[in-house]
């Protein structure tokens, strides 16, 4: 099989311009709904100041614009930090969904889902501290305030939030295989691949057809900066308030048990 290189494409290319503009870019190119587009797209219209709130995700303060660029610490501690904010978000939607008529079939699963955030934090936890754990979370993802829960609004921000993740780990794996840290490249390559069934729920509630709709996981963002912009600018807010309407959680210590028994629970 041909690898990027030998095809002549460059995998380590730069974002060029506003990273909102590499964001709807990046969503256009992967077939991404029009309501996922757009629900994330809105929220990053304050793009300048989510690159600022940004440079607090990176210990160094720098978002910077290549892959080589981003040490594997500074991969690490990000990724932390998302996984953090996913077990956060996923306990809040978890409740929501015990107080709603959330079909039985989605349900297990948003349990099944959690599970697996959660075996992935249990993981890199060990390995690298987050820089924050309690976060701001837009009502939009979940469709309102309080105990609102509304499925097409979650599916456009999970697949929203994924196609993020995704490349989070895909950037994980260009930047342990530089250092030499095979292993550790082949366990982001792992979660990349989960994080890729979480997309497809998303898409497949926000009512993508299909919603396992890429051949290859895009890779837009090569740098932990330009991907932190981008969810800061969509309103969250890591350790600090985020720009949309919404408030703060704390990710739970411990953490809830998984409501479902999954599989494979850490990286072989």
């Amino acid at each position: 099989m041909m690898g990027p290189a030998e095809s002549g494409m460059d995998p380590e290319r730069p974002v060029a311009g506003h990273p909102v503009d590499a964001l709807d870019r990046a969503l256009r190119e992967a077939s991404t709904p029009t309501g996922t587009r757009r629900w994330l797209l809105e929220r990053a219209a304050v793009g300048a100041a989510g690159v600022a709130a940004a440079s607090a995700v990176i210990p160094s303060g720098e978002a910077r614009a290549h892959t080589h660029h981003d040490s594997v610490h500074e991969w690490g501690v990000f990724a932390s930090t998302t996984e953090a904010l996913t077990v956060t978000l996923l306990t809040e939607l978890l409740r929501r969904a015990s107080l709603n008529p959330v079909p039985s079939s989605v349900s297990v699963i948003f349990d099944g889902v959690y599970a697996a955030e959660l075996d992935h934090w249990n993981f890199i936890r060990k390995v690298w501290r987050p820089v924050a754990t309690r976060f701001w979370i837009p009502d939009g993802f979940f469709g309102g305030s309080g105990n609102a829960l509304d499925l097409k609004a979650v599916g456009e921000g999970v697949a929203a939030g994924e196609h993020l993740f995704i490349n989070t780990y895909l950037l994980g794996v260009t930047i342990l295989a530089a250092a030499g840290r095979s292993t550790l490249a082949r366990y982001s390559a792992e979660l990349a691949g989960v994080e890729s069934e979480h997309r497809v729920l998303g898409q497949f509630l926000a009512g993508a057809s299909p919603p396992n709709d890429v051949g290859f996981e895009l890779f837009e963002f090569s740098s932990v900066g330009a991907i932190a912009a981008a969810a800061t600018g969509a309103g969250f807010g890591i350790g600090q308030q985020g720009s949309a309407a919404g408030r703060f959680y704390d990710l739970p210590k411990p953490p809830m048990a998984p409501p479902v028994p999954i599989s494979s629970n850490s990286p072989r």
